[in-house]
This record gives structure tokens, C-alpha cells and sequence, in this order.
């Protein structure tokens, strides 16, 4: 009876091994992943004071290439200041701070029907004939010109003055917590630094 069970647990042993050596041998070849080290080719590091989050909804009226568009667009952006471009410097106990240029910032929504075209039409000579559809080129053309549009008149709307003016009173308080010395921030542009923009 001892021999039969030997022989039996050999048996199932060779199986086993058996099984095993014709999986393995089955198997597909692994592939070889080379790993090298990373490098970093430049690091910017860049610290900002966002004082306006933007989110309009912009009806578009627009003629491009003898095509009419009627449309909306929705746009998310900031108005926000880079700290590292600050001027400091210190007149007796007060320390003195240089508000820097805006950094105005608009694209358009990431969310769902973040671009709708209402309706388009053709008013060019044979108009009728040619196609009412705009082309991505020409799309492209009018996404750029409501960027522009848009960004002007947050300049023209005291949007990007009034960001300005309270980005100087932020950073007024929080430099006086910082330094313990009173904090005089000037803004030698409050209507806004970009001069194309208005």
C-alpha cells in the first residue's frame, strides 16, 4: 500500500513539473524595458499672487473670410502678479514694494459645449453656393479674435484696475505680517501695464 502512495505522489509530482516546464515554455518572450536616469533640463519656479478668477460666457458676432458667425464661448482665467518680479527696497523702518505687471490669463472652458456655433452663413458673392461651414483655420481665426476682444475689455471694464488695486492692498497686508515693519506697495500703473490691451 506505501509503494503505491509513493508511487502515486511521484506521479503527481512529475505532472506538476511537467505542467510547469510546458507553461514556461509557452509563455511569450518578456519584453526589455530600458530605464535611464532622468534629468532635469530647466526648473522655473514661480510664485503668484492670483487676486481675480474669471469665468464669462461671450456671445460671438464676428465676420471672417465673408462668413457671418453667430456663437458662444466660454472662458475661465485669472488676473494674477508674479512675486519674484516684485521691486523691495527699504526707506528708513518702511519697507517699499513696486506692484509688477499682470499676468492676464483667458481660454476657453475645459467643460462640455464650451464652444457652440449657432449659425453661420456665407455673404460673399456666389454666397448661396459656397458652403456656410467654417473651416478649422478660419475657427481658429475667430477663437483668436475673441481672446483679443475679451481681453481688452477687461481692461476696459476696470477689471484688470481693480485687480490691480487690490492686489496692492493683499500684498500690503501680508508683506506688514511678514516683515513686522510697515509695507508701502505703489502701483506705478493702475489701469493695468499692458498699454495694447486699451
Amino acid at each position: 500500500m506505501n509503494k503505491i502512495i509513493k508511487y502515486i505522489i511521484v506521479i503527481v509530482l512529475a505532472a506538476i513539473v511537467a505542467a510547469i516546464v510546458y507553461f514556461s515554455l509557452r509563455s511569450p518572450e518578456k519584453k526589455s524595458i530600458d530605464i535611464s536616469n532622468a534629468r532635469i533640463n530647466d526648473v522655473e519656479i514661480m510664485a503668484r499672487l492670483c487676486v481675480v478668477d474669471i469665468y464669462s460666457e461671450v456671445p460671438v458676432l464676428d465676420t471672417i473670410n465673408k462668413k457671418v458667425i453667430f456663437g458662444i464661448q466660454k472662458q475661465n482665467g485669472s488676473v494674477s502678479f508674479d512675486m519674484e518680479k516684485m521691486e523691495i527696497d527699504t526707506v528708513g523702518d518702511t519697507v517699499r514694494i513696486t506692484l509688477p505687471p499682470e499676468i492676464v490669463e483667458l481660454y476657453e472652458s475645459t467643460e462640455p459645449n464650451s464652444w457652440e456655433v449657432i449659425d453661420t452663413k456665407n455673404i460673399g458673392l456666389l454666397g448661396a453656393l459656397r458652403s456656410n461651414k467654417l473651416t478649422n483655420e478660419e475657427d481658429n481665426m475667430v477663437k483668436a479674435k475673441i481672446k483679443s476682444n475679451s481681453k481688452k475689455r477687461l481692461y476696459d471694464t476696470g477689471v484688470v484696475r481693480r485687480a490691480r488695486a487690490e492686489a496692492a492692498r493683499n500684498l500690503e497686508n501680508m508683506m506688514t505680517n511678514i516683515y513686522r515693519k510697515p509695507v508701502k506697495v505703489t502701483d506705478p500703473t493702475p489701469e493695468g501695464a499692458c498699454k495694447s490691451c486699451r
